[in-house]
């Protein structure tokens, strides 16, 4: 019998606030829960109401990918949902799961888990579909929600249909509550076969060798779920941080990138004083940092690696390591020398961040290696990791990434910035960025590339100086977007006049690269943030190029009536750290001698200095 169809007939407020739940510039949902003790108040965007709509639309919804192909679930599809540890995490999850299984479509509640074990369970559960429910890194007053079909993320221009679908009241399946898809406890089971996979492939390797000098930061977030999992791999004497760590309190985020929130959980700098390394997580354990060194947290000490120095550990593997042992694999199994030369082309490329240091391209160049700037999101990483892996498995002869791995035993490594490690996994070949097994990874990669310090290490990489990714709140979404969009076109035009630069331009953001550094300008896609970043071949030219960026910065603001000050709680390197001599960021204009510099490096008409 043929379905019945009705209109979706969301609630008043859910329409109201759709470009803020399913915005076409982000990767995933995150939106405004309320205050504590207050949650889902009326101004509140992420509601229970706002999420069992979300969910009703995926669950029926046929998407339109870019390259034609439709993609849909269908009565009887399974989907997982897992969520943080959060406050209104589990109600959110409780109300999407609710939304789905009016459609047909049944769910697997996998409890508090990471976003790793979610992907993972996907396909261990032999699930089409996942949710993760986190606000992964911001404010207990925010929420979100990420989830895929297949190995697809909706993201973008899927959310962008999401959104018209909710606008429009398009039609949703008219089922009665006897067809209903059903909500089955697998909590257990989605821990036990995550943890049986982590462990048939770790165990022996970490049972073998001396662990003492690792600790792991689970910064009190879905991490914990894990603790026991981290000790019967790397041993009952690996140092376990971050237990008693309240992540919803407002007194400290799970945010592996930012050394004065590591600072703030016990126990970090008495191992980093030891000399331990250090991994940290954010709170659904899809990021993590690496930290070593006494003096890794103060404010201009070396020793917190991010996403572009462990891009360099990544690259080096790659290409000293995973690419001649898959060309090792690849004459084995006979493929001919055409193929052959395109497996490597593929297998060679490293993909590079905008938000890079420009020595990680030099780096991976220097050693034979192509790189590609990538547009950021994890969601688009994953998807051009899969169809690599997909074109390099039809170029080998396998009908399937997975048959490709098993014979040639390859695995693709990137890392965006944000410390998002893509690892393409051992087992079926496809790209997740779990920051549980990537602690595994990252210590076989050390011991591959015969590192005893990390310290030691990064003094043989190129070198040059990049402030932090700046992020500071601007006054509204709508303010941020015009003042990024104008930067961006300040940017490109007075460049382009230069001549003699790299411009590339990704998601309405900037980046420019210049003879001895590189200015990016851009916004967070999660948040009413704006978000900047130098770097210089001296600290002199970094700082330069910083109040450059700054004078174009202020006057925009100040032009959009603006009146938001720079976030110094998040960027406290202005007051704290005397390399900079910029403590007053908000009073650099044009005529400040550091953005005066610049201007006359670049030798730009200050007639054409429009701001």
């Amino acid at each position: 019998m043929s379905d019945k169809f009705k209109a979706l007939n969301a609630p008043s407020a859910v329409v109201k606030n759709a470009d803020k739940l399913l915005k076409p510039t982000s990767y995933d949902i995150r939106a405004y829960v309320g205050e504590p003790g207050d949650f889902f108040n009326e101004k509140a965007v992420l509601t229970p109401e706002a999420v069992r709509t979300v969910g009703t639309i995926l669950a029926c919804q046929e998407f339109v990918l870019k390259s034609g192909v439709r993609m849909s679930l269908k009565k009887g599809d399974t989907i997982v949902i897992g969520y943080d540890n959060g406050p209104t995490s589990r109600a959110l999850a409780e109300a999407m799961a609710e939304g789905i299984i009016s459609q047909g479509v049944n769910v697997y509640d996998i409890g508090v888990s990471s976003s790793g074990q979610v992907y993972q369970n996907q396909n261990q559960l032999a699930a089409k579909a996942h949710v993760q429910i986190t606000r992964s890194h911001v404010e207990v007053t925010t929420n979100g929600a990420k989830f895929g079909i297949s190995t697809q993320g909706v993201h973008t221009y899927l959310l962008e249909q999401m959104n018209t679908f909710l606008k429009e009241g398009y039609q949703i399946r008219d089922l009665d509550s006897s067809e209903y898809g059903k909500v089955t406890d697998k909590k257990q089971e989605g821990r036990d076969i995550y943890f049986l996979k982590m462990k048939d492939i770790y165990k022996k390797y970490f049972n073998q060798r001396d662990n003492s000098m690792v600790a792991v930061n689970l910064f009190g977030g879905t991490g914990l779920m894990y603790k026991d999992l981290f000790l019967d791999i790397l041993g009952k004497d690996t140092l376990i941080l971050g237990e008693d760590t309240d992540v919803n309190s407002g007194h400290v985020l799970a945010d592996p990138t930012r050394k004065e929130m590591l600072a703030k959980v016990t126990g970090v700098g008495k191992a980093l004083e030891k000399g331990m390394r250090v991994h940290s997580f954010d709170l659904d354990a899809d990021r993590g940092s690496l930290t070593e060194g006494s003096e890794a947290l103060t404010t201009s000490g070396t020793g917190h690696y991010l996403g572009d120095a462990l891009a360099f550990m990544l690259a080096d593997y790659k290409m000293k390591i995973a690419l001649p042992a898959l060309r090792k694999a690849l004459e084995d199994l006979k493929i001919n020398t055409t193929n052959m030369k395109a497996i490597e082309a593929i297998a060679n490329t490293f993909y590079i961040d905008a938000r890079y240091t420009g020595a990680v391209k030099q780096y991976v160049e220097s050693m034979g290696g192509k790189t590609v700037f990538h547009p950021k999101g994890h969601s688009l990483w994953k998807e051009t990791i899969t169809e690599n892996m997909k074109l390099m498995s039809a170029l080998a002869g396998f009908d399937t990434i997975e048959a490709f791995v098993q014979a040639t035993g390859y695995r693709d490594l990137q890392i965006e910035a944000s410390l998002h490690f893509f690892s393409t996994d051992t087992k079926d070949g496809i790209p997740r960025d779990d920051a549980v097994e990537n602690i595994f990874i990252l210590e076989q990669i050390i011991d591959a590339l015969g590192i005893k310090k990390l310290s030691d290490y990064f003094a043989g990489v190129p070198k040059r100086f990049t402030t932090k990714e700046i992020r500071t709140v601007a006054a509204s979404n709508e303010q941020k977007d015009s003042i990024t969009a104008d930067a961006v076109a300040v940017l490109r035009n007075l460049f382009t006049i230069k001549g003699g630069c790299g411009i590339t331009e990704f998601e309405g953001q900037i980046r420019v690269d210049f003879a001895d550094g590189f200015i990016m300008y851009g916004m967070s896609n999660t948040s009413p943030k704006l978000t900047f970043m130098t770097e210089g071949n001296t600290e002199e030219m970094r700082n330069n190029a910083l109040a450059f960026v700054l004078a174009l910065h202020n006057s925009l603001k100040k032009q959009y009536g603006d009146k938001e000050p720079m976030d110094l709680s998040e960027n406290d390197f202005f007051v704290t750290d005397s390399t900079y001599n910029m403590p007053e960021p908000d009073k650099i204009t044009l005529s400040s001698r550091q953005a005066d510099e610049f201007v006359k490096y670049c030798g730009f008409d200050k007639d054409v200095l429009d701001f």
